[in-house]
């Protein structure tokens, strides 16, 4: 019960963590009414919700309904399957950055190649090549 000066008021010794009943909060009522203010939000969290957006697809002639960014990256896969460079370095850009450790071998395979092809060489300035054929050649 809260009393504005009244007699009951002198039984209540107002002090350090004892505040007078008058401008103490009524039951009922919040302190802070207008409550903390809302967090803005970054560019990052903007772009995740947009991508985890739905967004209407045609699927073997029907409606259907996925995620931005399955949009996207269904995109840059057909364009990446019809031919377009860009978009084929842009997937495994992106495959490369997401699992730097495995992916594609291209730099490795290269190299393997190089050295064969320069085998090769050697073998035909040899003569050895020239000779297995010809002995193949020659077997008939």
């Amino acid at each position: 019960m809260v009393n504005n000066g009244t007699t009951e008021d002198k039984e209540y010794a107002v002090g350090y963590k004892r505040p007078p009943r008058h401008s103490q909060f009524q039951p009922g009522k919040s302190g802070n009414p207008n409550g903390r203010p809302r967090k803005s939000e970054s560019i990052v969290d903007v772009l995740q919700k947009e991508l985890n957006s739905l967004v209407p697809v045609l699927k073997d002639g029907k409606r259907r309904r996925i995620s931005m960014l399955r949009a996207i990256i269904k995109q840059h896969l057909n364009k990446a399957a019809a031919g377009d460079g860009r978009a084929a370095a842009t997937v495994f850009s992106a495959l490369k950055s997401y699992k730097p450790n495995s992916g594609d071998n291209l730099g490795m395979l290269l190299q393997e190649f190089r050295t064969l092809h320069l085998r090769l060489i050697e073998a035909e300035q040899n003569g050895v090549i020239g000779r297995m054929g010809k002995d193949q050649g020659s077997t008939k």
